[in-house]
């Protein structure tokens, strides 16, 4: 089982993150940035985590919070100002590829189990998740929390105990993601909702080698095809 993150390394982690946002963006003077219930959403963390890690960046100097208004990048002096990375480790000692490989290894080899366990229900569930997805792409928003919601669904369509405890995964991998990437606080790819659907249209036909295709090319894609042929490989030894 996972452990939750320390609150101090979670802070640290959401003020760091911000903090390469606006650098790394070059966001101008006076840019507004999404509001601490959104920052939440995509961090994945509380709200107070979130206004601690602001009131971080308030007293560097980064940014201006104005009451009614929202929160603001302010006109500093960006040679003085170094990133200052966060760790890309949570406190269990997983980093991003690790991560990123277990949750692949548990999707991808629980495509069996999702294809004959999921309901009529679950299934309604990820068609809603993935619509809301898409309506948040459509108008600019960020749709990390509905991408985690949707994966947390796939988990536990497998109905097995251990494999539905595993998802805090999905959580601390994409906290890892806007980590690594801090564009991703305004961009989702635009390619998840597509994505998404062919899972979707796997699981409703119960076609298990679709749903690999889906979840691999979903997965790995930038190297959908090379990491399909190893699967296939794995799968026929």
């Amino acid at each position: 089982m996972l452990k939750p993150l320390e609150r101090d390394t979670l802070t640290a982690q959401a003020a760091g993150t911000l903090r390469r946002f606006i650098l790394f963006e070059e966001l101008e003077p006076g840019f507004q940035l999404p509001s601490e219930r959104e920052l939440s959403e995509t961090l994945s963390v509380s709200r107070n985590i979130v206004r601690e890690a602001l009131s971080t960046l308030v007293a560097e100097g980064l940014i201006v919070k104005k009451a009614g208004r929202g929160i603001f990048v302010t006109d500093f002096d960006r040679s003085t100002v170094r990133p200052k990375l966060s760790s890309t480790i949570d406190y269990d000692g997983n980093d991003y590829r690790t991560l990123s490989e277990a949750r692949a290894a548990i999707e991808i080899g629980a495509a069996d189990l999702m294809a004959e366990r999921i309901t009529s229900e679950q299934l309604v569930e990820l068609a809603e998740i993935n619509q809301t997805l898409a309506d948040n792409l459509r108008e600019g928003r960020n749709a990390i929390k509905e991408d985690i919601a949707f994966h947390t669904v796939l988990f536990q369509a497998t109905h097995n105990a251990i494999i539905s405890d595993l998802s805090p995964i999905l959580t601390n991998l994409f906290r890892l993601t806007v980590l690594h990437d801090p564009k991703a606080i305004l961009h989702t790819p635009e390619r998840i909702a597509g994505e998404h659907q062919q899972i979707i249209d796997a699981l409703a036909s119960r076609d298990v080698q679709a749903l690999r295709e889906a979840l691999t090319i979903h997965l790995y894609p930038a190297d959908a095809h090379e990491s399909e042929s190893t699967l296939q490989a794995v799968t026929e030894d």
